[in-house]
Parts: structure tokens; C-alpha cells; sequence
């Protein structure tokens, strides 16, 4: 099986149980979690955000929370040329 070509660069983790990883995909410039079982069951979406990119994700030890860091780049292009006289 081939890898995903969405999986963006949030970084690819275990679920708790180790049943599983965790890796961000991204669609449309939004990125989304998604859980593969490693079983080789199909994966599924677990969030639904609607913008952002999310740049890394931990769970909590206990396994019973997710963190999360999203948020945009912006950049700008300046063109610099110089004139003459």
C-alpha cells in the first residue's frame, strides 16, 4: 500500500493503546487527524476543523486527551529591482 499523498507534516504518532497511528492529512489547505488501525482496517477522520494547519499533536499519558498545535503561515514576496537614472 502506498502512502497517503495529503499526509501533511504535522507528524505521525501512536494512539495510547498502540492499536494505531495518528497523522494529519491535509485537504484543500486545512489539515484533519486521522487514526489508521495498524490491523490494516480503514482509517477514519477524527477532527473537523475547517482551517489552520495543525504542526504537531501529543496525547495526554492517560490517553484521555488530545493536544494540538494549529495555525497559519503568512508570507509575503517583495520584488526589489534596481532603476536607473
Amino acid at each position: 500500500m502506498d502512502a497517503d499523498e495529503r499526509i501533511s507534516s504535522g507528524g505521525l504518532n501512536f494512539t495510547p493503546d498502540g492499536k494505531a497511528v495518528a497523522y494529519s492529512i491535509r485537504e484543500n489547505g486545512v489539515d484533519n487527524l486521522w487514526v489508521q488501525p495498524l490491523d490494516g482496517s480503514a482509517g477514519r477522520q477524527i477532527t473537523a476543523f475547517d482551517s489552520e494547519q495543525i504542526f504537531n499533536f501529543r496525547w495526554s499519558p492517560d490517553g484521555s486527551s488530545l493536544c494540538i498545535l494549529r495555525g497559519h503561515t503568512d508570507s509575503d514576496v517583495v520584488l526589489i529591482r534596481e532603476s536607473s537614472p
